[in-house]
């Protein structure tokens, strides 16, 4: 399970993503509707900012 963690003005968001591609969509998402600090957990439990996430799927 990928956890995807962002900000906006509202507060913290996290969803949960059953594939790394699913999880990268999501982040995306989340950057192109204004949030930040985008970014997300692995399985293993190692936390990626959203730019260093996108260069393992590449």
């Amino acid at each position: 399970m990928f956890v995807v963690k962002g900000t906006d003005t509202s507060g913290s968001i996290e969803l949960k993503r059953e594939t790394q591609s699913g999880a990268l969509k999501k982040a995306k998402e989340l950057t192109d509707d204004g949030c930040w600090d985008v970014s997300i957990t692995a399985p293993d439990g190692r936390v990626y900012p959203l730019d260093k996430f996108a260069q393992l799927e590449a």
